[in-house]
């Protein structure tokens, strides 16, 4: 065990506030809550305090101390009955540094943002990201929304436990897809037809990522029409399997010039369409 007096820099004849100055004026220095905290270095404080601030301890200790090479009565039992009781952890110190002493033990949530693109989204998919020193994979279901926010229990903040670790908050952000768009609706994409297209009708496919969807685009469609087809969408974060709806917004481009004979044609609709 390290000299608790050297620890928190006070002599042996400090008195009990003296102590206690010396404990929380380190303990905010070296809180690992705190950027520029040192885990190791605020334990090694609480265990000092720890020790000093229970007066038949810190007895133990200095009897300890002054004969260093007899049995004494702060041996293994001491450390047993230490680790037993919770050691600087326990609800007697403060209940875990929170109350009487002011700090928590338990690492703060942290906040954190992540982007995907709508393939990811929609298949699902395993992004590594670094936490400090740390390098963690982060499963994504199939079907997440744009701003939905994952919570990663114990990837936060290291607490003074495992158990008392914080969570990482993970925000996913979606980004822009120059084919599909996603809204509350659902999947949309947009198709342009030409106005006999328009006029005519028919049949037509679009590749959904890796899926072909087949559709019908009805006559006589009438520019900014959303066509909507049942199942064939994005699928359901609970129940993958489940998709909504896909929607295909119909624009129709008129042709910027028309030949004569193309011109003759379409006055020629145009009176066969007045005669009805």
């Amino acid at each position: 065990m390290k000299d608790p007096y050297q620890s928190l820099g006070v002599n042996k004849n400090a008195t009990e506030a003296e102590v206690k100055k010396a404990y929380r004026k380190l303990a905010k220095e070296y809180h690992p809550d705190k950027s520029s905290g040192n885990e190791e270095r605020f334990k090694e404080i609480a265990d000092a305090y720890e020790t000093l601030s229970d007066p038949k301890k810190k007895a133990q200790y200095d009897q300890r101390a002054s004969n260093p090479f007899g049995s004494g009565p702060f041996d293994d039992s001491f450390f047993e009955d230490f680790i037993r009781t919770g050691g600087y952890n326990n609800p007697g110190f403060g209940g875990g540094f929170r109350g009487h002493h002011g700090f928590s033990t338990r690492g703060g949530n942290v906040d954190s943002k992540i982007y995907i693109t709508l393939y990811d989204a929609y298949y699902g998919c395993v992004k590594e990201i670094r936490l400090g020193t740390r390098t963690i994979n982060v499963d994504i279901r199939p079907g997440v929304k744009n701003g939905q926010r994952m919570r990663l229990k114990g990837l936060g903040q290291r607490g003074m436990t495992e158990e008392q670790n914080g969570d990482l908050i993970l925000t996913i952000l979606i980004q822009d897809d120059p084919n599909f768009y996603l809204d509350k609706k659902g999947l949309h994409t947009i198709r342009h037809i030409d106005m006999y297209e328009a006029l005519l009708g028919g049949k037509g496919t679009i590749d959904v990522f890796d899926k072909k969807i087949t559709y019908t685009i009805p006559k006589c469609v009438r520019n900014g029409t959303m066509l909507r087809i049942k199942g064939k969408g994005f699928p359901s974060y609970n129940n993958p399997d489940l998709h909504g709806d896909f929607y295909i917004n119909i624009f129709v481009d008129l042709p910027k010039a028309l030949t004569e004979e193309q011109e003759k044609l379409i006055k020629k609709v145009k009176d066969l369409d007045g005669r009805v």
